[in-house]
């Protein structure tokens, strides 16, 4: 049964994309760990560039595996995170229910994530609060 459980695992029947972006501090990644590890961590350190956790769930009997891709917030990496937009299932926008500037900014993480290359992406785009 184990290696059947592993074997499922290897290979799933569906992948999905899901892009975390929001202002740097907001718990992107806090978020990330503790939905893929079940675990919360007090302390991490600021995401550089990107970083992807994958979570391999059964829905309706069917493996499905999610490639949750965390994007640094701070704004030296906007142009990097927004590549990763392309091919995107799913965007979860994020933001600090503690901290005002980092709502604010969730206009300016919808409007460069709604056009990317002069298109606009047809994407759900979830507004998530930490």
């Amino acid at each position: 049964l184990l290696q059947a459980l592993e074997a499922a695992s290897c290979s799933p029947d569906r992948i999905f994309k899901v892009v975390f972006v929001g202002n740097s501090g907001v718990g992107k990644s806090s978020f990330i760990h503790r939905f893929c590890y079940d675990r919360f961590l007090a302390e991490l350190n600021a995401t550089i560039g990107i970083d992807y956790q994958v979570k391999s769930l059964m829905v309706d009997n069917t493996q499905v595996a999610l490639q949750l891709w965390d994007t640094a917030g701070q704004e030296r990496f906007r142009s990097i995170t927004k590549q990763y937009f392309r091919k995107a299932d799913g965007i979860l926008v994020m933001y600090d229910v503690t901290a005002e500037c980092s709502f604010l900014a969730v206009r300016n993480w919808m409007s460069s994530i709604q056009v990317r290359g002069g298109s606009v992406l047809k994407v759900t785009k979830p507004v998530v609060a930490h």
